[in-house]
Parts: structure tokens; C-alpha cells; sequence
């Protein structure tokens, strides 16, 4: 399966998450999404709290996430 940016589906991604189904990014995209993963490693580094990125999520949503352990927090 081909996945194109910003046309994705939740089916496209229940057969990858249940099937394992073999995915490919189309080269065009790479662009994007090296920009994307900068922005959120210099979103991680700041000093601003991003829900999700350097804080916790739900109720630890107010709970920031240390330097160091923020590539964990994405995995």
C-alpha cells in the first residue's frame, strides 16, 4: 500500500496496524515530513509546554517531559 500525505484513511491505517500490511511513502514526501519531524524536535527542545510532544497526555497533560526522555515520549 501507497500511502499519500493528507489522504490516509483509518482503514488504510487498521490494515497496516492489524494486517501488517507493507507500506510505502511516495519520495515526493519525504520533504514534508523531514520539515514536520524538525518542527517537533525544535517543539520538544523549547521551552514552551506542546501537549503531547514535552508534556504528558490526559490528566499528566500539566506533567513536562524532560529533554532527555521527549524521543521516548514519540515512540
Amino acid at each position: 500500500m501507497e500511502i499519500m500525505p493528507g489522504q490516509a484513511t483509518l482503514e488504510d491505517l487498521a490494515r497496516v496496524l492489524r494486517n501488517g500490511a507493507s507500506v510505502k511513502i511516495r519520495r515526493s514526501a519525504k520533504a514534508a515530513i523531514d520539515a514536520a519531524a524538525h518542527l517537533v524536535a525544535a517543539a520538544a527542545a523549547g521551552g514552551e509546554p506542546v501537549y503531547g510532544v514535552n508534556t504528558g497526555f490526559g490528566k499528566l497533560a500539566s506533567i513536562r517531559i524532560a529533554p532527555g526522555d521527549t524521543a521516548t515520549l514519540q515512540r
